[in-house]
């Protein structure tokens, strides 16, 4: 190993001195695929995100070209290492596909090398030792120029207590991301049973005190068209309706305007509180998505959109009804054919008769405000997690040389 005098910005107190700068062919030992495996293992994937199950057991003469990998080993995809393809496994013993690169880990903690070789730097390493491929987004590795790249190594304790460090971030960040999904899970399930199916007058769970039947509505009875258009050019904001984000600016959505500021005259005024129905499907948003402005301001919309304000029905509940999918029906059911591929068509005089469950005003306001404070409960755990993923990246910045 060359000696080089390097040290990180941010160390545990009772480690000093230079870090070893090594090459990764000093640490890395390839090996190559098995013809015959005779016991079950999992089939595992590689992915710019981490390892992953890819499929169940299998054994015999159909692991013929798998390679059986164990916890520690290094795995890569010699097309998409550029993009952050390359990981530790950590799941345990199973079998991944030929087209990966495998390799036994020396002389090194696998956990503090995994760490170091998913960091930005590194990514620019590798592409640098990949040529192109059929495709500009596939890259082929080239294995001796992989070799050549450099990486900085502390003592072995401190290689350690570095991974210690991050493994325990790790296993917080996956602690939170799993919690998350069981909110999001829950909510899913309780919009489901606190809104009544097609054909019911009552939902399954309900506050208690609370027993009469739902009326129905149309969504013309409580709400208006807005018809407004910013033809003194009062409103510069532009915004858009996302299916995942909500109604947010558009330059924050797109990285950049989609609209002409100079001919924001014929779109629609979208005042706070106004609601928007986007007929651009997506996996989000099979009939295309209606959202609620909550940004606390004005701002203009493209005409492609239907802009309505309502009256008469608690907005809390009403926007949470749309986090449903029971008035999907009614779109499917009344959409016109021949419709653009990636938008959803419906006449404004079909629209406007979308029937609407409609409780009275007390149990309106109980779902909207039970809603609202698990949707601020997720939103909270969701900027937990952001923050411990930054906290992460600002630390493996400042620990590794």
């Amino acid at each position: 190993m060359e000696l080089k005098a390097k040290e990180p910005k941010v160390r545990f107190g009772e480690f000093t001195g230079d870090w070893e700068e090594c090459k990764l062919e000093d640490i890395l030992d390839e090996f190559s695929s098995k013809s015959r495996i005779e016991n079950e293992h999992v089939v595992l994937s590689s992915t710019n995100s981490g390892m992953e199950i890819r499929g169940g057991r299998v054994s015999g003469n159909s692991n013929l070209g798998y390679k059986i990998i164990e916890d520690g080993d290094l795995v890569l995809s010699p097309q998409n290492l550029w993009l952050g393809n390359i990981n530790i496994n950590n799941i345990g013993v199973g079998l991944v596909s030929p087209s990966y690169k495998t390799f036994k880990i020396k002389n090194i903690n696998s956990g503090f090398l995994g760490s170091q070789l998913r960091m930005p730097r590194m990514l620019e390493a590798y592409k640098n030792s990949s040529t192109q491929g059929a495709s500009v987004v596939r890259r082929n590795l080239e294995l001796d120029s992989f070799y050549q790249i450099t990486i900085n190594t502390p003592s072995k304790n401190e290689q350690d207590r570095i991974n210690t460090l991050f493994k325990n971030i790790n296993k917080t960040i996956e602690f939170k991301e799993n919690q998350l999904e069981q909110l999001k899970e829950s909510k899913k399930t309780l919009l489901s049973k606190m809104f009544p199916k097609e054909g019911a007058d009552r939902p399954e769970i309900r506050f208690a005190g609370f027993t009469d039947p739902w009326e129905q509505r149309k969504l013309g009875d409580i709400s208006d068209k807005v018809k407004e258009k910013n033809k003194t050019g009062e409103f510069t904001e532009t915004l858009t309706n996302s299916a995942e984000h909500g109604i947010i600016n558009q330059r924050d959505f797109f990285d950049k305007d989609i609209s002409n500021a100079k001919n924001l005259d014929g779109y629609y005024v979208v005042k706070n509180d106004d609601f928007v129905y986007n007929p651009r499907i997506s996996n989000f948003a099979p009939v295309g998505p209606i959202k609620r402005n909550k940004l606390g301001r004005t701002g203009v919309m493209s005409p492609l959109y239907y802009v309505f304000r309502t009256h008469d029905i608690d907005k809390e509940y009403f926007e949470k009804y749309f986090d449903t999918v029971y008035w999907h029906r009614f779109m499917e059911l009344n959409g016109d054919s021949g419709a653009r591929a990636d938008r959803f068509a419906i006449k404004d005089s079909v629209f406007v008769d979308m029937p609407i469950p409609y409780p009275n005003m007390d149990e309106q306001q109980k779902i909207g405000t039970f809603f609202k404070q698990l949707d601020d409960t997720i939103d909270l755990h969701q900027q937990e997690l952001e923050n411990l993923k930054a906290l992460k990246k600002t630390l493996l910045n400042l620990m590794f040389v």
